[in-house]
């Protein structure tokens, strides 16, 4: 036999009385609370709520402004850093290099003027320090001055944002490593305008209410552009927000007598919270005034009723009400079930605690695998370097490790060729399924104490390994090797997959363990393409000298086809892209390397043609982050296929009509089989039997250049590619590319800036 116990007192009396109770409150009282709670459910909650639906719409609508101004400004940040002069700036003497520094300042200006939210965009150079703007130009740093930029290139993401409260610049900023792949040298630095951030997030002090915006770290941005009252307002409902325990989109809130609806949404690009908050009171005072003088005259009735019978229980059952209250804990102010005898409720009660602390126990002490391994992924990964060597090995004994007298040493083994794989048995969503294989393959060739498998779910699997100090390094060296080989070989012949596996230095200090780890992941990017199954050990000297050259010619006509709407060819040529940027770039670093300056080339292309709007149709920092993650060429080419080529080709279609780019497929196919002679649009017009201004026109509409530009290019990329890789004169060059000697001089210093001659020594390898 259960009852049902509310938060009133009123359910501990008998049955008689409760029945008697509510036959007085129904004949007194529920008439009158009925035209009140309609009367307010009807109005009130209507219009509350097309307030807050309209609220919300509108700070989605807001929301998607920030993102895409923002998105905006993260694309010219990737850009700007893209730029093959970027790459110049390491060790940069401004005062010996006066074009670059022009070129360099002029770029800086256009950065500036790019986007109004940049208010001014700094570079700051680690060697040696100094901060460089457009407008302030050079400021040389000296000691404790440069600490703080100085700390910015060890971040782990290379585009980030931050506040920064320095002597020489403060403001918030979004700041981008230099340069785009490698080991940093400095930041280029965006500093935002915020008025302007605010005006775009929607606050309007004329209007009343408020808009700001919070930071990932809960902290509000640009406190001090509001006004006091404001910014108090501003301030508490901050609070209000970080103390509610269940998070919530919008909700209504009360400020000094005021009631305010207030949204919440996440800019996804930075991950801070936009809040909104407007006030509710001109909508709602006379249906509310209504309500509350209808509920007023129903409450002082039930008031008189209850107050008589209330009293006298509540003394008594007030101690049993509070333990039951802190053993049933409800979540919300709905009444709770319980048995009828209170005492038996509470034995029962206790016993069900007692019996899921048992069972919490049990769970625990099976999941000591999985908390092992976690504890674990933190040390590598450099999580727990605030805690002290001693904390951590104290730590690592509670988990069932010995570190005391132990050397140690992490491996990391990285399977490839998964694509491949797709071809098989295997779906795109298996790659879990195939690290958990590899993870038990490993797990049963190294069953041992001192060896430890993480399941690192990205095709990639962790060790940690530990070997007693008297152990000599040469024979560590050994045990190390003949343990990776055989790894190797078993993943080869069971998952007819590649590895390559790498072997950390050995290191006797845990805190030196997350640096080892580091060490490995970057040694991985440095493994030879031509070698199907590698060992990196990093307690052998690596050669760092790998020579490659880029598919300069191959990158262009790729561009064309793919901005001409070629699929056909498109897709030939990126095979023969991918063929060639394999055969010389060696290593795994320079391979992505290439990749990336191919999307950078299809993004700026895009971005300066009139065929579409690039930006529609793709989201380049997630393409980029996509890229960043493939490690083989064949992946890399079924990527470009499926994520740039087929959609690019897909949205083409709408654009262009099939015969105009069966005329300029044609023509383009005249200009690359004819460029060395006389060759021009009238001619090419004759032979298509159209007239020379509609063939311009569609050749316009197709590549989104003219006629006599796309000329030019394809006869200027064929004179670099020759000045680069022959010997020939450059009058014989010039014949060959169907230019008089001294008009091609003139024209490719117009176009390239700078002479045949200077090209050449400048591309020498």
């Amino acid at each position: 036999m259960k009852k049902r116990i509310g938060k009133g007192l009123l359910s501990y009396r008998g049955h008689a009385f409760r029945r008697s109770l509510l036959l007085i409150l129904i004949v007194t009282t529920i008439p009158t609370l009925l035209i009140a709670f309609s009367s307010y459910y009807i109005g009130v909650s209507y219009i509350e709520r097309e307030v807050e639906r309209t609220h919300k719409l509108q700070l989605d609508y807001t929301v998607k402004q920030v993102s895409d101004a923002l998105g905006h400004l993260q694309v010219g940040m990737n850009q700007w850093t893209l730029n093959p002069m970027s790459d110049k700036l390491r060790g940069i003497d401004f005062k010996d290099n006066y074009a670059f520094s022009k070129e360099f300042f002029e770029s800086l200006t256009v950065l500036n003027n790019s986007s109004a939210l940049i208010d001014q965009a700094f570079v700051y150079l680690e060697s040696p320090p100094r901060i460089i703007s457009d407008s302030q130009g050079i400021h040389k740093l000296e000691g404790e001055g440069a600490v703080p930029y100085h700390e910015l290139l060890a971040v782990k993401e290379r585009l980030f944002w931050r506040m920064l409260q320095e002597p020489a610049i403060d403001g918030l900023f979004v700041i981008h490593k230099l340069p785009v792949i490698g080991e940093p040298f400095g930041v280029i630095m965006a500093r935002i305008n915020e008025k302007q951030l605010l005006n775009l997030a929607g606050f309007d002090p004329g209007l009343g209410g408020t808009a700001f915006i919070l930071n990932r770290e809960g902290t509000l941005l640009s406190r001090e552009l509001f006004s006091p009252a404001v910014k108090e307002m501003n301030e508490a409902l901050v609070q209000e927000i970080g103390g509610k325990q269940e998070k919530s989109s919008s909700f209504r809130w009360s400020w000094n007598s005021e009631l305010y609806v207030v949204s919440t949404a996440v800019i996804p690009i930075t991950g801070w919270e936009l809040v909104s908050a407007v006030p509710m009171s001109e909508f709602l005072k006379p249906i509310v005034l209504v309500s509350r003088l209808i509920m007023a005259v129903g409450l002082i009735s039930l008031l008189f009723v209850l107050l008589s019978s209330w009293y006298a229980s509540v003394r008594l059952v007030q101690p049993i009400h509070r333990l039951l209250r802190t053993l049933i804990s409800p979540a919300g102010p709905e009444p709770l079930l319980v048995p009828k005898d209170e005492i038996q409720y509470i034995e029962e009660q206790w016993r069900n605690l007692s019996r899921e602390s048992h069972l919490l126990q049990s769970r625990l002490e099976g999941q000591h695998s999985s908390l092992r391994t976690g504890f674990l992924l933190q040390l590598v990964q450099g999580h727990l370097q605030l805690l002290q060597d001693q904390e951590i090995t104290q730590r690592m004994e509670q988990y069932g490790w010995e570190p005391d007298g132990q050397q140690f040493v992490v491996m990391v083994v990285q399977l490839l060729g998964f694509h491949r794989l797709l071809q098989g048995s295997f779906r795109e969503d298996e790659q879990p399924l195939v690290t958990f294989a590899a993870v038990n393959i490993i797990e049963e060739l190294t069953g041992n104490d001192n060896v430890s498998v993480m399941n690192l779910h990205d095709l990639s699997v962790g060790l940690f390994i530990m070997f007693p100090r008297e152990v000599s390094p040469a024979e560590v060296a050994e045990r190390l090797k003949r343990m990776a080989s055989e790894i190797g070989q078993s993943l080869h012949r069971i998952l007819k997959m590649d590895t390559v596996i790498g072997l950390g230095q050995t290191v006797s200090a845990i805190s030196r363990i997350p640096l080892a780890w580091e060490e490995v992941q970057q040694a991985l990017r440095y493994r030879k393409l031509d070698v199907p199954n590698q060992i990196i050990d990093l307690n052998e000297p690596m050669s760092e000298h790998a020579d490659s050259r880029y598919p300069f010619t191959l990158e262009q006509d790729l561009v064309h086809s793919m901005i001409s709407g070629l699929g056909e060819e498109s897709h030939r040529l990126l095979g023969l892209f991918f063929q060639e940027l394999k055969a010389h770039a060696k290593r795994e670093l320079l391979l992505q390397q290439g990749s990336l300056k191919l999307l950078g080339a299809v993004q700026g292309a895009l971005m300066q043609s009139d065929v579409m709007q690039a930006g529609s149709l793709f989201d380049w920092g997630q393409l980029y982050a996509e890229l960043l993650a493939l490690k083989d060429s064949d992946e890399m080419q079924a990527w470009y296929s499926a994520r740039i080529v087929e959609p690019l080709m897909a949205e083409l279609m709408h654009h262009q009509n099939d015969r105009a780019r069966e005329l300029v497929e044609r023509t383009v196919g005249m200009i690359r089989s004819e460029y060395q002679t006389d060759i021009s649009l009238d001619l090419c017009a004759d032979r298509l039997g159209i007239s020379s201004s509609g063939l311009s026109k569609l050749f316009l509409q197709v590549t989104g250049i003219y006629f006599v530009d796309y000329l030019t290019k394809t006869r200027l990329d064929r004179a670099k590619e020759l000045l680069i890789g022959s010997e020939l004169k450059m009058q014989e060059i010039a014949v060959q590319v169907g230019y008089q000697p001294t008009y091609f001089n003139r024209i490719f210093k117009k176009m390239a800036g700078m002479t045949p001659k200077d090209f050449r020594e400048h591309n020498k390898l």
